[in-house]
């Protein structure tokens, strides 16, 4: 780690998108420590599911039951690359395929209780994980940590609003698919 004199925070807001590269570097430094220790966990899991059958166990579980196109469309894959890697899910015991009870000519997907318990077993360690830095910081530290990270996420949220304002998941659901 670089120990170089954090900029005062009134440096950050005259220069807010004309930052010099040495506070862009400071930045992305930074926000990669928190986004590598929340991404950790995942490699406990390298050997139970792949990247992307996480990816799709985890947009499962945001919309409960899914049919094979939305998820599909979700993972950015033809619906018979999703129907094959649903096939391995299943097969392992993770997803279940099941009729639409409003159209039985329509499947749908959703997680298994194994499926479930892999998932909030993913969340635990990443819990833990997180839980691990922060008991390093000072309680002021994890308040600061908490107020910037509520003020950027806001932002965040304004700025995909306007950019995709057709997306309705929230900042864990697309951490957790990106850091699948």
């Amino acid at each position: 780690m670089i120990d170089e004199p954090v900029p005062p925070v009134e440096a950050f807001d005259s220069f807010v998108g004309h930052l010099p590269p040495t506070e862009w570097a400071l930045i992305e430094r930074e926000a990669a420590a928190l986004v590598a220790v929340w991404g950790r966990s995942r490699q406990a899991f390298v050997t139970k599911v792949s990247s992307i059958q996480l990816q799709a166990m985890l947009t499962i579980e945001k919309h409960e039951t899914i049919n094979l196109g939305r998820l599909a469309a979700a993972l950015g894959a033809v619906p018979s690359s999703a129907s094959r890697l649903c096939d391995r899910l299943e097969a392992a015991g993770l997803v279940r395929r099941s009729h639409d009870e409003e159209d039985r000519r329509e499947l749908t997907l959703s997680l298994t209780p194994s499926g479930r318990a892999l998932i909030e077993d993913l969340q635990q360690l990443r819990r833990d994980d997180l839980a691990r830095v922060l008991s390093e910081m000072p309680p002021a530290g994890r308040i600061a940590l908490l107020r910037g990270l509520q003020a950027f996420a806001e932002a965040a949220d304004r700025v995909t609003a306007r950019e995709t304002p057709e997306e309705d998941e929230d900042w864990i659901q697309i951490a957790a698919r990106l850091l699948a």
